[in-house]
């Protein structure tokens, strides 16, 4: 279970809409062509990018469910996150961690599916060989990212 100690109280991270709806405010992104991709999206391909945003985003949406006045504020976060850091010498275990927690919830495990899906697709597109061969090298990327969040291979520096 992903937990983050934040002034002394131990957190844990929960899915739900209270998830789902401050990370569509808070962290959706557009892509090249105009489209909003979504914010559990955002922080699902941060994670996979070792993003320390990614992290504290994850935190952010992950502790929504306590509500406005019960949330911890962004700066607590951080500075719960630099605790941790500082305990666990790095951030392997905290990404780890957000990712298998998010990629295995019920509430995002369509989500997290659909991405999946939706990137084997991109292997196809691409107008000559040379952009198709660059799409495959930027799904593998995310695919080795993935085994190593898993713990299906080591992190690497």
């Amino acid at each position: 279970m992903a937990t983050l100690t934040i002034a002394g109280k131990q957190h844990d991270a929960k899915f739900g809409f209270a998830f789902k709806n401050l990370a569509d405010k808070n962290y959706n992104q557009t892509d090249k062509e105009g489209n909003e991709v979504g914010g559990f999206s955002s922080i699902y391909t941060g994670l996979l990018q070792f993003d320390i945003d990614a992290l504290k985003a994850f935190w952010d949406c992950g502790l929504a469910h306590l509500g406005t006045k019960g949330r911890p504020t962004i700066a607590e976060i951080e500075k719960g996150l630099e605790a941790r850091i500082d305990e666990d010498e790095g951030t392997e275990e905290l990404f780890k961690e957000a990712f298998r927690e998010i990629d295995s919830s019920g509430f995002f495990k369509r989500d997290a599916k659909m991405f999946w899906k939706n990137l084997e697709l991109f292997k196809t597109m691409g107008k000559t060989d040379e952009e198709k061969a660059e799409n495959e090298k930027g799904i593998q990327i995310f695919m080795d990212a993935k085994a190593e969040l898993l713990g299906e291979t080591e992190l690497t520096d």
